[in-house]
């Protein structure tokens, strides 16, 4: 479960008029739309759409999502007034205003100030306070748009791999997860179940070609991969299906019998989805892995 940041907020006295405010620190604020909805209550999530930019105009960050927020408009550590500002608002307001850069870096980032942005000058806030809802609702939002954006990708890799199985002659058998396999040699035995622990060979590349892992000690010495600290090369050990390993592998794995080798297609949605895990492995890398199930313990 993410971790959602908590945004603490002091209180202060406002002065207000019908389009603007002006804050105990002397901030002006701006409305661009007044909502009619509710302030931040500490127990919900506040979802705000923040773009803030450098007084030449540079936009420093503009989120495309909706940020997750948590403010206890009672707590009274002093975290600037970014924080100030976000207390007194409510769901639907819309708001402009100019925070000085020394202040926001020194007490709300809390990160060194760029030598690029002088102490003296102005960063700009377009805020929009869009709703707030509970924590269980917005992990199940969350949860929901990474289901949709996997399915999503899927289908860009299947297609990925439809390409490359016709330019190179392969025929590869399909999971109803998107997962492709070729059975290189067959095993002996009983397949493993979900618990059992699995010693496995592999080798990894992306699709490209470019190997980043193996634990086969002549395929890393040829692709330069070697390592000594990892001597002796042995067989990797973990439990099948507790999520030990990336989706492909306990799926992939669970596919197999002892002596079995085989060669996985995994799409990335079943590896390393949109993060970039190496300079190899890139957002969205479809992994392949030569592996081999060398024993079930």
């Amino acid at each position: 479960m993410k971790k959602i940041a908590y945004l603490i907020v002091a209180l202060v006295l406002v002065s207000c008029s019908s389009n603007t405010f002006e804050t105990e620190g002397g901030t002006t604020v701006t409305y661009l739309r007044k909502g009619s909805g509710e302030s931040p209550v500490d127990s919900l999530v506040s979802m705000f759409r923040i773009k803030y930019s450098t007084e030449s105009g540079y936009v420093m960050q503009e989120m495309d999502e909706p940020m997750p927020l948590k403010i206890d408009p009672n707590n009274e550590m002093n975290q600037g007034e970014l924080f100030n500002i976000l207390s007194m608002l409510k769901t639907g307001d819309s708001i402009v205003c100019d925070l000085p850069a020394s202040e926001l870096f020194e007490k709300t980032f809390r990160a060194p100030r760029p030598d690029s942005i002088p102490a003296d000058s102005k960063i700009k806030f377009e805020i929009t306070y869009i709703d707030q809802i509970t924590e269980d609702g917005y992990f199940e939002m969350v949860a929901k748009k990474a289901e949709e954006a996997a399915a999503k990708q899927n289908e860009i890799d299947r297609e990925i791999l439809n390409t490359f199985f016709a330019e190179n002659n392969i025929e590869a058998k399909s999971t109803e997860s998107g997962l492709r396999y070729v059975i290189q040699q067959e095993g002996t035995g009983p397949l493993p179940t979900p618990g059992q622990m699995v010693r496995v060979n592999y080798s990894g590349w992306v699709l490209n070609g470019d190997y980043f892992d193996s634990n086969v000690k002549e395929v890393a010495i040829e692709q330069g991969l070697y390592d000594e600290r990892r001597e002796p090369y042995e067989p990797l050990s973990f439990p099948l299906g507790q999520g030990r390993v990336i989706k492909g592998w306990d799926e992939g794995i669970g596919l197999l019998n002892v002596g079995a080798k085989a060669r996985l297609y995994i799409p990335s949605p079943l590896a390393y989805g949109d993060r970039d895990r190496s300079p190899v492995i890139k957002a969205n890398s479809i992994l392949v892995f030569d592996v081999e199930l060398v024993e079930i313990q």
